[in-house]
């Protein structure tokens, strides 16, 4: 069995994100990824040793938009839960034992040139409505996509809509998560990269776990499903999708902790 989860706002948050109800108690919990001496990202003491029973019982394989440098900054997944394999980038990148897949950089690449719009003529055209007043940076991940910091309430959301239907006839997504505003070759997702993974150690059944849209490749396909309450799959309301995605009764940070035992049940009912 393979666990497939991606991480911010699924198993890891920021302050900004954890979504703890006012007036409840914080929950014991601890840094899990710094940059220098800035604490970014946390999960709970529960969610952490749940998270050490899924790794001890079966393959978890975080399934991450970060980039491979913004994958290794989290120091729970280098020193103390280390995955034999991770997808990074959105499914653009494998790491096998912390080293990058060759093969599957260079099937990528194929992909890409065969199925989607050079990511400069996508730039070219978001040009067209992006202005200082919104868009804060841009930047070009790992040479595969592109993302933005963006100030959410002054977007043009009209056109935003009208952007992301020329791109998705382009063989591109757009996906708004928080501040960040993502395009991303639909060649580059996360189910192919895990769909490779599971292929080659040899698994029959995939959990997987995501809030976002450029989640919904993988939870679409996955035997199992679940998504938080909280997130962007949330915001959009009901999106068309195939199959049943389970959601958890908690929000924010807490969500974790019912994602992982959800897990931990479907485990224990297979056996």
């Amino acid at each position: 069995m393979i666990f497939a989860s991606d991480l911010d706002q699924t198993l890891i948050y920021s302050i900004r994100s954890m979504r703890l109800a006012q007036g409840c108690l914080v929950p014991a919990m601890r840094v899990v990824e710094k940059r220098g001496e800035r604490e970014i990202s946390y999960m709970t003491l529960a969610a952490i040793e749940l998270l050490k029973k899924v790794a001890d019982k079966m393959m978890f394989l975080p399934v991450t938009t970060r980039t491979v440098e913004q994958f290794r900054y989290i120091t729970l997944f280098q020193e103390e839960i280390v995955p034999s394999f991770a997808v990074t980038s959105n499914g653009g990148n494998i790491l096998v034992k912390g080293k990058i897949d060759e093969e599957w950089q260079r099937l990528i690449k194929v992909k890409l040139e065969n199925e989607a719009l050079n990511g400069e003529k996508i730039l070219e055209h978001f040009s067209e409505i992006a202005n200082d007043e919104w868009v804060h940076s841009q930047h070009t991940a790992d040479e595969l996509f592109h993302y933005c910091l963006i100030e959410r309430d002054s977007a043009p959301l009209d056109e935003l809509i009208h952007f992301k239907e020329l791109i998705d006839q382009q063989g591109w997504k757009m996906s708004l998560q928080g501040r960040k505003l993502y395009f991303v070759p639909k060649a580059v997702n996360k189910w192919d990269a895990v769909a490779y993974i599971k292929e080659k150690s040899n698994r029959e059944f995939v959990a997987a776990a995501g809030d976002s849209l450029l989640d919904l490749p993988m939870l679409e396909v996955a035997d199992y499903a679940i998504a938080p309450i909280h997130g962007e799959l949330s915001e959009v309301g009901n999106p068309a999708v195939k199959g049943t995605i389970y959601r958890t009764e908690q929000k924010g940070i807490l969500a974790a902790e019912d994602i992982l035992n959800q897990v931990l049940q479907i485990y224990k009912e297979r056996l």
